[in-house]
Parts: C-alpha cells; sequence; structure tokens
C-alpha cells in the first residue's frame, strides 16, 4: 500500500471557528425539481470544517487508512529536521498546498525514491521541480478548476 505525506497549513491559533456566516443559509435537501442532493457517506469530517489545516487532513484519513494506505500529515515543512523531510524518504504520494508548499527540489526528489506522485490540492505545481519529475516518472498534478466558483 501507499505512504501519502500531506503538508497542510498549521491549524487556526485561536482554535477553529465556533460558527460560519453561512450557518444561518436555508439547508438544502432537495433540488427544485424534486432530485435529491448527494449524500456522500464516506466522509470523516463534519461539512463545514476547516479541511486544509493539520487536524482537517483534507478529510481523506478515514478513506485512505480504510483502503490500506498509510496517511502522514504536517505542516513542518522547512529545513533538514523538518516532518517533511524525514517522512518524505519512504514516500509514494506528496500532496501540498499552492500557499504553504512543500518544496519538491531535486535534492528531495532524489531522497524519494518510492515518489510517484505530486499532488497539489489547489492549482499550481511551481513548488516541484518539474523536470526533476519527468526525469523520474513522478506525475505532478493539481486540482484544477478548484477555486473556480470562489474566484468568480
Amino acid at each position: 500500500m501507499a505512504k501519502i505525506v500531506c503538508v497542510l497549513y498549521d491549524d487556526p491559533s485561536g482554535g477553529m471557528p465556533k460558527s460560519y456566516p453561512r450557518d444561518d443559509l436555508p439547508r438544502l435537501d432537495r433540488y427544485p425539481d424534486g432530485q435529491t442532493l448527494p449524500t456522500p457517506h464516506g466522509i470523516d469530517f463534519n461539512p463545514g470544517d476547516l479541511l486544509g489545516c493539520v487536524s482537517g487532513e483534507l478529510g481523506l484519513r478515514a478513506y485512505l487508512e480504510g483502503a490500506g494506505h498509510t496517511l502522514v500529515v504536517t505542516s513542518d515543512k522547512d529545513g533538514p529536521d523538518s516532518a517533511f523531510e524525514r517522512e518524505l524518504v519512504d514516500a509514494d504520494v506528496v500532496i501540498s498546498q499552492p500557499f504553504w508548499p512543500a518544496y519538491l527540489t531535486t535534492e528531495r526528489i532524489a531522497k524519494a525514491p518510492n515518489l510517484k506522485l505530486a499532488l497539489t490540492a489547489g492549482i499550481g505545481s511551481d513548488h516541484v521541480d518539474l523536470q526533476s519529475a519527468i526525469d523520474r516518472g513522478i506525475t505532478v498534478a493539481e486540482v484544477t478548476f478548484c477555486n473556480s466558483i470562489s474566484v468568480a
């Protein structure tokens, strides 16, 4: 099975928000034509939780561990003694964020012989040395159009 190393923002220093402005929005259970809305069953988070931070884990832990994979989540990404540097050695997948990137330099890629996928939980891949990834056959991917609605 795969080892996934996920580098995410630290949890908010003041703790998670107690409420959100959207909490007052009406709850929808059906589309206007009567069709029901999607009801995800495999999530291990409460909709509305901050998923892009360490404790949110992008909502992936139950799914990945249920499939036999190992998920390591950290915000410690910089320097030779960082958690990211230590975990990268036997990682198969690295997930990072565009505004808190785990830089995959030529040197780091060389230290990760199992690495097959560098995924950005957002858009952009400028934190990955693309030529080194190409040379090693590592897939570099991003979640294209993930912020289209919020930007619009």
